[in-house]
């Protein structure tokens, strides 16, 4: 005879919490009375893309590409060529590489846990562009 477990308890923390954190900071973004601000958003995450990839290989520049969207550009400082850039739209932060071949495009809603994420995504990829792009 099988008994079933009962479900276990509701808790605040976890996948459920992390999902309604993320709704109520993206339903804020959307709304016009709060808004998101992309340029403040991306004013902040400046100093923590600089403080977490802190690298003699990499510069970021924050500019606008045109008049309808202000980004942070990654440049590899030696070939002078940029990897891939960031933007911040409805709340989110989104890295687009210029390089697929090398670089995965993410998006996330939390900035610490993004320039994790891009760390992690350059640590791993820039060794095999730096070799590739010797020639």
């Amino acid at each position: 005879m099988s008994t079933k477990k009962p479900p276990a308890p509701s808790s605040k923390s976890g996948f459920d919490a992390e999902v309604d954190s993320a709704r109520k900071r993206l339903e804020a973004a959307l709304s016009e009375e709060t808004g998101f601000d992309d340029l403040a958003a991306l004013q902040e995450l400046a100093p923590l893309l600089e403080a977490k990839i802190a690298s003699r290989r990499l510069a970021f520049s924050l500019g606008d590409e045109d008049d309808d969207e202000t980004q942070i550009s990654i440049i590899h400082v030696q070939t002078d060529e940029e990897l891939g850039f960031i933007f911040a739209e409805d709340g989110e932060y989104v890295f687009e590489s210029n390089l697929d071949a090398y670089f995965d495009d993410f998006v996330d809603d939390d900035p610490e846990r993004f320039v994790e994420r891009l760390y992690e995504t350059l640590r791993a990829d820039l060794p095999k562009y730096e070799v590739e792009s010797k020639g």
